[in-house]
């Protein structure tokens, strides 16, 4: 009888590799892809909530029609911002309603020449429009307007017969709000930043509690917040300070005690001029600085 044999079975294992074996590296880059696109969401983020309400409706009509900036609306937005949408659409200058970059202005050429014609050419609509109307025409002769080196100065003075308040208080006359609306329409066309100053004579008051400072001071107020409130006046954060001077700066060339001291002053003041003034107001140190 013939041996049996053994019955040998063979037993074929299958090497397994690790997880990275079977996906090499493709999740590394996946996660990158995940990392950028939450940066570039947070970033998104952070600028629209940077940019005012001017600048988030810009980009709103911009997404929703290509040929927005083409619009009156979309030239006013641009207007209002230079020559771009966010704050820093002017070099990183200070934007006009307030919002800025650095002092790093950098101007295209003939910008200064661009913005004194465009202060002109509002000096002579200002002009056209009090010779046109009927009511406003009566008080061009207590209207004037130059250019110093903040930029385009109106002064509105006070005549014996004609003046812009209420003796000794801040009421304005009907007519002055008519004359302030009327120059408000044209300078809220401009981007630059508005000045409200308030003047008075050097006639005091009897009782010193109340005196030619506080006088000026809350007619200047009284101007500004017309002039904010007039349909198509002056936009939101336009101004930039309102001061009373009391008798301090007489009209040029006339006596202390003359009606025309009395007077409301409004600077548009120009790129460079605001631009000076913050870098000033940076250089100042502070008072833990000092100690």
């Amino acid at each position: 009888m013939a041996e049996q044999q053994p019955e040998v079975k063979i037993r074929i294992v299958k090497k397994k590799g690790g997880h990275a074996a079977a996906h090499g590296g493709a999740w590394k880059v996946a996660y990158a892809d995940l990392v950028t696109a939450m940066m570039a969401f947070f970033l998104l983020m952070w600028l629209l909530n940077s940019a005012d309400k001017n600048t988030k409706a810009g980009i709103a009509g911009m997404f929703q029609d290509a040929n927005f900036f083409n619009t009156e609306r979309g030239k006013e937005i641009l207007a209002n911002h230079g020559k771009g949408i966010l704050p820093g659409g002017r070099g990183m200058a200070p934007g006009p309603d307030g919002d800025g970059g650095t002092d790093a202005t950098v101007e295209a050429p003939g910008s200064a020449e661009e913005e004194h014609k465009a202060m002109e050419a509002t000096a002579e609509a200002i002009e056209k429009a009090f010779q046109q109307d009927e009511l406003l025409q009566a008080f061009q002769d207590q209207i004037t307007m130059d250019f110093t080196d903040e930029g385009l100065r109106i002064q509105i003075q006070d005549k014996a017969a004609q003046v812009l308040f209420d003796s000794g208080s801040a009421q304005l006359k009907p007519y002055t709000l008519s004359i302030l609306k009327e120059i408000a329409k044209e300078l809220g066309k401009l981007p630059n930043r508005i000045v409200v100053g308030g003047h008075t004579d050097a006639a005091q008051y009897a009782n010193r509690a109340y005196t030619n400072w506080e006088l000026s001071a809350e007619r200047a107020n009284a101007a500004r917040r017309v002039m904010e409130s007039a349909a198509g006046g002056l936009r939101p954060n336009q101004v930039r300070r309102v001061t009373g001077y009391a008798d301090t700066i007489p009209f040029e060339g006339k006596d202390p005690k003359d009606p025309q001291n009395r007077r409301i002053s409004i600077v548009v003041v120009s790129a460079a001029s605001e631009a000076a003034e913050s870098r000033h107001q940076k250089a100042q140190p502070r008072e833990k600085d000092k100690r």
